[in-house]
């Protein structure tokens, strides 16, 4: 058994490795090469495989994976806010789907009412996986549009449960009321168990394994928390994918959220791979051949009901043209739901060997166009618009415009004493920004502060374009972690190539490497501590401030060669003078009985009577440095001289009897 198990992933993997390659560099969607691999190594192809349900099990992680990730995606804050978008567009889409197709069913096929049903409840059902999948890599899952079909989708998946439930009363064989009931309190309690897990217990014990900074700890519990909920969702008679979308949720109440998002995606992406396979393998092209005209007729049909009344729905409630065409456009193909029912009620005779083929070719001929309809939705639904309401079009080009503008911010990697400087300078400039951070304590402490800083890896290209690595403007990488700082450098640039990168470092051997990976500037401590330093020493020997600024300024620019090379010198374009030597400051107390008292600088014409400049007054807290001559002195006042050293004596002893300033 095992060896046949493993023969069949080394035959899916042979076949789809240079198929996907090609697809990819033929930009072409991987998603069509998986269907076309299942096809090609299954019992109906070359017939390397078998049995195509050795792979089921495994294709059935994906999905769970994948709904563990969109639970992360939305907490139950956000799913609160999506109630309209779940419990009116999904309802009002599902049932007027089932009710649409149910009736062409019956009245051009005349078959049984039960049989019209189930053949609805085919039909309502879009693709989950292939979705949203598609609207994450685009970073679209927010939007408008993204919202309605997200929630049109989470209601999809949400009444799979009472379709199945329904199945034997399809088929004639009658379904009891207590089936009914028990099924819908034990759908309830799971809700009210998560509900009070994810705010109780769960945040918490997350919170203690990350403080130990154990991947692998992390991972076993990410593993538990989402196997053990689906599990535990079947135990009940429930879909496991209900129960990994709820056990998502639990995780998205903790700061671990986004990091969980990143280690858990690479193999939800391998196992959904496996999804797509195995249900290429169910598909006979031999019905396909000899019933073209009515699979391609069965393909057009599902997709003019579906965008017809997907539209229609998000129109009544967003009152959108563009947010309803976009969301019929992403929503018209058959669901990885429908095959699990298309399977169940082929148990259940509902019905024919060749009607089951027929609608897995049509299912699988929408799947195949999702990716190549959404990559076109947007042109499409710009140019109808364009043609039909121009004026709409132009607000809609300038809002989007205005939004890319507004998206422009900087990602700061790392919260400790540079991330917090670097942050405090956005802060005056009021430039956007987010802050990643590995140390859970920081991030609850700062969280808590009202800063925008999430516990994420960025070594993880979905954490980067989770936070917008593609519309930033600048990146700053703070840590201390050479190889991080490396990685995150090369996945940035990849991701971004114009965004501007700047890294500090801890060495100098390291900057010629890091420049050529991709930085734009790099900061190493070592130098910045030289330079500071040097930068004192010319200022105790007073060589002018503009002339020091400008050789730093060189220094920095030329990222530090200067300093770099043994034996190079620089050229300082002024040499510091003794001048600073014969410099005196004295200071002058103006005391009660004085005579200064009410005298302007002016009169008292301190300079030309003894050769000493006033350069500045201390009165109280406040200092007057250059003050006006027209300022009158007070009593307590701290008079600033300079001048030579006889300059000063004569200034002392003016001050002391100022009597022909008053006359």
């Amino acid at each position: 058994m095992l060896q046949e198990f493993l023969s069949t992933l080394i035959w899916a993997f042979l076949i789809a490795i240079p198929l996907t390659f090609l697809f990819i560099r033929l930009k072409l969607p991987p998603l069509v090469s998986f269907l076309l691999t299942g096809l090609i190594v299954g019992p109906t192809g070359l017939a390397l495989v078998k049995d195509p349900h050795l792979v089921e099990g495994l294709a059935e992680l994906g999905v769970i994976f994948l709904m563990f990730l969109l639970g992360v995606e939305f907490s139950l804050k956000k799913l609160l806010g999506y109630r309209r978008e779940v419990l009116w567009g999904g309802f009002l889409q599902v049932t007027i789907s089932i009710m649409v197709v149910a009736l062409l069913v019956t009245l051009l096929l005349k078959y049984s009412f039960g049989q019209a049903i189930f053949y609805g409840a085919l039909v309502a059902f879009s693709s989950t996986a292939v979705v949203l999948k598609l609207l994450l890599e685009r970073g679209e899952l927010n939007t408008p549009y993204g919202r309605y079909i997200f929630g049109i989708l989470l209601f999809q998946d949400l009444s799979v449960i009472m379709i199945m439930l329904a199945l034997p009363l399809f088929s004639g064989e009658g379904i009891s009321l207590r089936d009914i009931l028990l099924t819908l309190i034990k759908s309830l309690g799971l809700f009210l168990l998560v509900f009070v897990v994810s705010f109780k217990i769960v945040p918490s014990l997350l919170y203690l394994i990350i403080k130990t900074r154990s991947r692998e700890l992390f991972l076993m519990s990410l593993f538990i928390i989402s196997l053990g909920t689906a599990f535990l969702s079947y135990q009940l008679g429930l879909s496991m994918a209900l129960g990994a979308f709820l056990a998502g949720i639990v995780v998205s109440e903790s700061e671990i959220a986004y990091q969980a998002m990143a280690e858990l995606k690479s193999l939800k992406e391998l196992f959904m791979a496996l999804f797509f396979i195995s249900v290429g393998m169910l598909l006979d092209p031999k019905i396909l051949i000899l019933n073209p005209g009515v699979t391609i007729l069965s393909f057009v049909t599902i997709f003019v009901i579906k965008v017809v009344i997907v539209f229609v729905v998000v129109f009544i409630l967003s009152k959108s043209f563009r947010v309803s065409l976009l969301s019929a456009l992403f929503l018209f193909q058959i669901g990885e739901f429908s095959f699990v029912l298309a399977l169940e009620g082929n148990r259940y005779d509902l019905f024919s060997e060749r009607a089951y083929q027929i609608f897995l070719s049509a299912s699988i001929l929408t799947l195949m166009f999702t990716p190549f309809m959404i990559a076109m939705a947007h042109r499409f639904s710009d140019l109808f618009l364009e043609k039909i309401f121009p004026q709409k079009f132009r607000l809609v080009r300038k809002k989007r415009e205005a939004e890319v503008s507004q998206s422009a911010h900087t990602i700061v990697i790392g919260y400790g004493v540079c991330g917090k400087s670097v942050v405090y300078g956005l802060k005056l400039l009021k430039i956007p920004y987010t802050i990643l951070e590995l140390n859970p304590s920081t991030v609850k402490e700062y969280r808590q502060k009202g800063e925008p800083i999430y516990f994420a890896d960025a070594t993880h290209p979905e954490i980067l374009l989770k936070f917008g690595i593609q519309r930033a403007k600048a990146l700053v990488i703070t840590v201390g972690d050479p190889l991080a700082t490396r990685k995150i450098i090369q996945i940035a640039r990849n991701l971004n190539p114009q965004i501007y990168i700047i890294v500090r470092t801890q060495f100098v051997r390291e900057i010629d490497e890091i420049l050529k990976l991709g930085a734009d500037e790099v900061v190493p401590e070592e130098f910045e501590a030289s330079i500071e330093l040097f930068s004192k020493v010319l200022e105790f020997y007073q060589v002018p401030k503009n002339v020091i600024n400008e050789l730093l300024e060189g220094i920095r620019s030329g990222h530090y060669e200067a300093l770099r090379e043994e034996g190079k010198t620089l050229s300082v374009p002024h040499s510091p003078s003794e001048w600073w030597r014969i410099i005196n400051f004295q200071t002058y107390l103006v005391k009660k009985d004085s005579l200064l008292v009410g005298l302007t600088l002016r009169r008292l014409n301190l300079r030309a009577k003894s050769g000493a400049s006033l350069i500045a007054i201390q009165r109280g807290e406040e200092v007057l440095l250059n003050p006006h001559p027209d300022e009158t002195f007070r009593e307590g006042d701290l008079l600033v001289l300079m001048g030579g050293e006889a300059e000063l004596r004569k200034a002392i002893s003016y001050l002391d009897n100022p009597l022909e300033a008053w006359y």
